[in-house]
Parts: C-alpha cells; sequence; structure tokens
C-alpha cells in the first residue's frame, strides 16, 4: 500500500466560522492503481488531493505515505516528500515561458541536485516517453496546449515518483489533445505509475480502472474497491 488516509478530516476557519470541508474520510490506494475522483465544485475533492499530495495537513486523522505518518513531518521532510515520491500535473501545464521544453522539465532534477549531464539524459528520456523528442528545445508559446501538457507530464515523471497526482488534467484542452493525454496516462500506468486523477467529467474518470466520487466532504467508492 502506497497511501491511506485514516479517518481524515479538514476544517478551514472563514472569520469566526469553521467551516467542514472532508469528512471522515477512509482511503486507501495500493502500488500500481490508477483511481479517479469525481465531484461537483466544492465537494471537497481538490481539498483531498492537497492532503495527498502533502502540499496541506488534516484537521484530524492520518495521511499515511509510503509507510510514514506525514502528519509529523516538518516543511523540509514534506517538500523532499514531494520532490522525490510525488508528480503534480495541473489544469494548466504551469511551464516556464523563458525555458525550453527540456529545461522545463529538468527543473525536478536540479533542485534534487542531480548533476546537468544527467538531468539532460533523464530529461530527453521523459520527453521521449510522452512523444515529444522532437520538441526538446521549443518554447512553451511553439507548442500546443496538448503539447504543453505532456511537457508538464513529462516534467511530473521525471524524478520516478511513487504516485503522479493530475487535477483537471484535460480541462483545458480540446478533445483531441485530451484523448492524446488520456491514452498518455494509460500508457504509464501500464508501466506502474499510480495515477490519482481529480475530474469533474464522469466520462474523463470511466477511464480510470477505480473510481470514487466526492459530494459535500464524504467520499463514495463507485467500484468494488478499499474505501
Amino acid at each position: 500500500m502506497i497511501l491511506e488516509m485514516q479517518h481524515v478530516f479538514k476544517n478551514y476557519i472563514q472569520g469566526e466560522m469553521e467551516v467542514p470541508v472532508l469528512k471522515d474520510i477512509n482511503f486507501s490506494v495500493d502500488e500500481g492503481e490508477y483511481i479517479a475522483i469525481t465531484g461537483p465544485s466544492g465537494s471537497g475533492k481538490t481539498t483531498m488531493m492537497n492532503l495527498i499530495g502533502c502540499l496541506d495537513v488534516a484537521t484530524k486523522g492520518k495521511v499515511i505515505f509510503d509507510g510514514d505518518d506525514v502528519g509529523i513531518f516538518d516543511d523540509n521532510r514534506l517538500s523532499e516528500l514531494r520532490l522525490r515520491k510525488i508528480g503534480f500535473v495541473f489544469q494548466h501545464s504551469e511551464l516556464l515561458g523563458s525555458m525550453t521544453a527540456i529545461k522545463n522539465v529538468m527543473l525536478p532534477l536540479m533542485y534534487a541536485g542531480v548533476e546537468k549531464e544527467q538531468r539532460e539524459a533523464r530529461a530527453r528520456e521523459a520527453l521521449g516517453r510522452v512523444g515529444l523528442s522532437d520538441r526538446l528545445h521549443f518554447r512553451p508559446n511553439q507548442l500546443s496546449g496538448g503539447q504543453r501538457q505532456r511537457v508538464a507530464v513529462a516534467r511530473a515523471i521525471i524524478n520516478h515518483p511513487k504516485i503522479l497526482l493530475a487535477d483537471e488534467p484535460t480541462g483545458a484542452l480540446d478533445s483531441a489533445s485530451g484523448e492524446a493525454v488520456m491514452q498518455l496516462f494509460e500508457s504509464l500506468n501500464d508501466e506502474g505509475i499510480t495515477i490519482i486523477m481529480i475530474n469533474h467529467d464522469s466520462k474523463i474518470a470511466s477511464r480510470a480502472r477505480r473510481r470514487a466520487q466526492m459530494l459535500d466532504g464524504v467520499l463514495k467508492e463507485e467500484t468494488d474497491g478499499s474505501i
């Protein structure tokens, strides 16, 4: 098991009020799974993704990642965990416009202290995996939306993460580009990468091998599983 959430609650303070967002979440993920979490805006799915990605901490309960209770981690250990074990893909590619595709992909390796020669070799390999070997030195404004998102996926997998987290990864793409990204996710999952995706589109979510729905802060499994 790569991830487990045990009786997780998340509340936010708004003025003098405490607003519950996640309510008693129990959720586990085995290595190699491909899971989609759907739900309407405001249902709590992005908050849950932030907890899984160690970008936020639970108000109550435990989040156990790769055997460690991340609730006791300080900011430095959380940053290290995100860098080495979690890949993020957002709705918008979030690429640096002044950098070429290969330099964008190399960024996580710079933060990880990898030598320049090895950084470039691994970035070339990652871009090849997403079908962009011929776009290494193109800047984001020279790429289509689908190509930019594939660069973002290459950047997310460059450190061989335990989990790839995708937040509405096709939301800003046309149907053809979105289909290409979904096929890429399926290929990466076939290679053993664990994927957790949040998406409001049930048709996109149906491509995952396991599905759950978030509604008013409560998570319910849509297929047989471990929730």
